[in-house]
């Protein structure tokens, strides 16, 4: 129970089905061509300060559809205490203006959520909306920008998320983000991204919490373009 108040507080943007850009958290604003896909696995192993482990497995498809839009499904298995629990998502993001030199991109990314409990049924459990914006610092280096509204439809509770990312490239792809709501402490993360060929890479990262108890997850995944 620890552990899953803890995970809770991270908020939507580290929810692992819709965590769409590994190992940066921060969504960006750019979207996928039309018909141009990707998939993404994952396992995370996730440690709170005196209340042991858990395990962590996701994976997500998601494909352009036009319209400078993408469209996406995402499916997590959690195993905590002997239980295991199932979440589900599906996500949208559109590119309202392209980031280019000089220019902030920005647009829109939507999710809806759902679990599954150990001998329950699916329920939604969650709704997102985000405003995301992009732009290029310098050479090698980009910045990203969220702001939105997600709602916990179990705690019939709203909250305000919000995340600031970093990647750059030097000499490998890396990325840092801070992000939170306005019910918590924020957290931070790190991740490093190796291209082990043209459409197919692996990541690291890690995050850890500072609210109370104190969560670390280490998060190991792969993304294939197709």
């Amino acid at each position: 129970m620890k552990y899953l108040l803890a995970l809770a507080a991270a908020g939507a943007v580290f929810s692992g089905a819709s965590w769409a850009a590994r190992p940066l958290v921060s969504e960006t604003a750019d979207s996928l061509g039309k018909h141009d896909c990707e998939w993404e696995t994952a396992v995370t192993s996730a440690r709170v300060s005196g209340a042991g482990s858990a395990r962590v497995f996701d994976t997500l498809v998601a494909c352009g559809v036009g319209a400078h839009t993408q469209v996406s499904g995402g499916y997590t298995r959690e195993s905590v205490d002997g239980e295991q629990n199932q979440y589900a998502a599906l996500t949208g993001k559109t590119n309202l203006v392209e980031p280019k030199d000089g220019q902030t991109g920005w647009g829109l990314a939507y999710s809806a959520s759902f679990d599954k409990a150990s001998g329950a049924n699916w329920r939604h459990s969650g709704t997102r909306l985000l405003g995301v914006a992009t732009r290029e610092l310098g050479k090698g280096l980009t910045g990203h920008a969220n702001l939105g509204w997600s709602r916990d439809v179990s705690a019939k509770a709203n909250a305000t998320v919000w995340s600031l990312g970093l990647e750059g490239e030097s000499p490998v792809r890396w990325t840092a983000d801070v992000f939170g709501d306005d019910h918590s402490k924020p957290w931070v993360s790190a991740g490093l991204l190796w291209m082990l060929g043209e459409k197919f890479n692996v990541n690291v990262a890690v995050a850890q919490g500072t609210e109370s108890p104190r969560t670390r997850l280490w998060t190991l995944a792969c993304k294939l373009d197709f």
